[in-house]
């Protein structure tokens, strides 16, 4: 018969493994290039990194001389007389200050102002006097608010109107609309000595004023915890002319 070839031994690779074994040898290879330079770039970035640290920490900074700031101080400049602005033209209208007015101004001060808050007193009511004292501290406060008081003796119409019975009665108004009230101190804890605090957030809830965390620390306050118990509040029966 024909004579039969030898077959290749079993270990030896073929070609096409060869090839193979070659292309993973050279991936692997650059592979480890890669990473080799990745972390020689992760290096060399850390260290130019470190030395414009170090260039920044000794460098001289002028702030007297840059433009950026420079902006930056006249537009707060700006904003400032902006506000100075906005705060005069309001205290023209009354905003800012607690003021008394008569009857007869009363329609033209809540309906010509965005919010309002009038304080309808009696002269002879220890509780309307701490009122006062309460809303003199919180008017300059919020000047986008009016702060006013009104002498119930002397104001039957709107008394009436507004059917108003106890003192003091503080009513807050929106575009000249009546929206909420309080009367006497129940809503503000029941005692003489509420805080200024807890008027103020009172007044917020219905959006009168937006309450600012200022820290109140005045002889007002230790006043009025000195006249703890003090009463002077009560049914107002009208005025008596």
């Amino acid at each position: 018969g024909s004579p039969r070839t030898n077959p290749r031994p079993s270990h030896m690779p073929t070609f096409e493994q060869l090839k193979g074994e070659a292309q993973l040898g050279a991936l692997e290879g650059a592979l480890h290039a890669a990473v080799r330079d990745y972390k020689k770039e992760v290096t060399d970035n850390e260290e130019s990194a470190k030395q414009r640290q170090k260039e920044a920490n000794t460098k001289e900074v002028d702030l007297l001389d840059d433009e950026d700031l420079d902006e930056l101080h006249a537009q707060r400049i700006r904003e400032m007389k902006a506000e100075a602005m906005r705060r005069q033209e309001m205290a023209k209208k009354g905003h800012g200050q607690y003021v008394e007015i008569k009857e007869d101004q009363f329609l033209q001060e809540v309906t010509t102002c965005e919010k309002a808050v009038v304080h309808f007193f009696h002269s002879d009511f220890q509780r309307c006097a701490i009122v006062h004292k309460h809303m003199q501290a919180i008017a300059p406060k919020y000047a986008e608010c009016k702060f006013l008081k009104l002498n119930a003796q002397e104001a039957p119409f709107f008394v009436t109107k507004l059917q108003i019975q106890v003192l003091p009665c503080i009513v807050m108004f929106k575009k000249g609309i009546a929206c909420d009230r309080i009367v006497g101190f129940e809503e503000l804890g029941g005692v003489d000595d509420f805080s200024q605090i807890r008027l103020e957030k009172r007044l917020t809830e219905q959006g009168i004023i937006s309450y600012k965390n200022d820290d109140i620390d005045s002889d007002e306050e230790h006043e009025l915890r000195e006249r703890r118990g003090v009463k002077g509040g009560g049914p107002y029966e009208g005025s008596k002319h």
